[in-house]
């Protein structure tokens, strides 16, 4: 600032102490000394007195108590100003942490419900993911998804399904009712062969079973075969024994190649079960637009199992993270899984078939059964009511 700038505002300064300024000027000068600090401080120090005894003999006529106040008044305005800026920065990192959480949490979200309810599907034998209720973010997100399984015609809540994840740190853990999930249902894999003498102490116990149940009752039952069968030869090999209306098929158990590794580990019989069994439920595989016939196209079904196996493969972070809650282990093995199908195709070994308890005593009568377990038994429920539904409390 030069001499002549420095004593016109000096005079100005003075001019407002001695309140010979217009409310104009005074209003002017004011936001003046609002943006420069140096200027502000000049004013305090013409009010103390440090610069009036030297340069200027006339008397400042404006009482003490006024010079506090407008010097007060300054002061605050600076704070006002700082604070100001403050809140304006932290305002827009607020706007733009909220972008970068919806919008990546959103990402994430997709992905991570697609994963676990098919890391649910596959591993899991009768129970399939249902609806959901979720809290999408990156900072922190969660999904809860309902665990059901199929009992005769009655879908029955199984438990639920619980992802969460904090930043990029992922953990999923199923939430089974009284904390533990009762297994019954076990798949023989056809690692070596066996006479039907041989595996007769694999079904007799799930026969006898089903034998002293009441004719109004519906049961789950998982069976296994002697050989690896096409989609198309394990529907004509059931339906020689139960009609269509008499029976479904819920989950299938396929030969993934990992299976065969473990039989050479522990040799003799080997039974699989959740976690160790890998397999899918047809309902939960995505066909795309169009439908799908009842018991055909099974190269339609075999493709969306494989598709969604290397999903499961190109997503191997997530995959290894929900893998750990359901199949207590860190390496799943998805990417191996889904060479072995793509190389060999799918081929089923097992399967989970519900209905009335009597019609399914019938299968007894086939041969290529190695083994029979028996799951869940309900009341009569094979005729559809008109309507029906359920109501969650979580």
């Amino acid at each position: 600032m030069t001499n002549r700038e420095d004593n016109n505002k000096e005079g100005r300064l003075l001019a407002y102490l001695r309140g010979e300024l217009t409310e104009e000027e005074k209003k002017r000068l004011q936001e003046e000394l609002a943006d420069d600090e140096e200027y502000a401080q000049k004013l305090e120090r013409l009010l103390l007195g440090e610069e009036n005894e030297e340069k200027s003999s006339e008397p400042i006529g404006l009482p003490e108590e006024k010079q506090r106040k407008i010097l007060r008044r300054g002061k605050w305005r600076m704070r006002f100003g700082n604070s100001a800026f403050t809140l304006g920065i932290a305002f827009a990192a607020g706007v733009l942490i909220f972008f970068i959480n919806g919008w990546f949490g959103r990402a994430m979200y997709d992905d991570l419900y697609r994963v676990t309810r098919s890391m649910v599907n596959f591993t899991q034998p009768g129970i399939t993911a249902g609806s959901s209720g979720s809290q999408i973010g990156l900072l922190y997100g969660n999904i809860q998804m309902e665990l059901r399984e199929q009992v005769g015609k009655e879908n029955q809540n199984a438990g639920r399904m619980e992802s969460t994840n904090l930043l990029w740190l992922i953990h999923a853990q199923p939430k089974w009712p009284n904390g533990i999930r009762d297994v019954k249902l076990f798949f023989r894999y056809p690692n070596e062969a066996a006479t039907s003498e041989e595996t007769k102490f694999r079904r007799d116990p799930a026969w006898k079973a089903m034998e002293k149940l009441p004719e109004g009752t519906v049961s789950q039952l998982a069976i296994s075969f002697d050989r690896r069968l096409t989609y198309e030869e394990y529907q004509q090999l059931i339906l020689s024994h139960l009609p269509d209306y008499e029976h479904e098929t819920v989950w299938f158990a396929v030969d993934t190649g990992e299976e065969i590794k473990q039989a050479d580990e522990e040799r003799g019989d080997l039974l699989l079960s959740a976690g160790k069994v890998w397999g899918f439920s047809e309902r939960s595989l995505d066909y795309g637009g169009a439908s799908i016939q009842v018991n055909g196209e099974g190269d339609r079904r075999a493709a969306a199992y494989v598709s969604e196996m290397k999903y499961l493969a190109d997503q191997e972070r997530l995959s290894r993270a929900v893998g750990r809650g359901l199949m207590w282990t860190n390496d799943p093995k998805i990417q191996d899984r889904y060479q072995y199908l793509q190389k060999n195709g799918v081929r089923i070994y097992g399967a989970i078939v519900t209905g009335p308890t009597k019609e399914l005593l019938k299968l007894r009568e086939e041969p290529s059964i190695t083994a029979a377990f028996l799951g869940k038994v309900d009341w009569w429920n094979w005729e559809r009511p008109s309507a029906s539904g359920s109501q969650n409390s979580w």
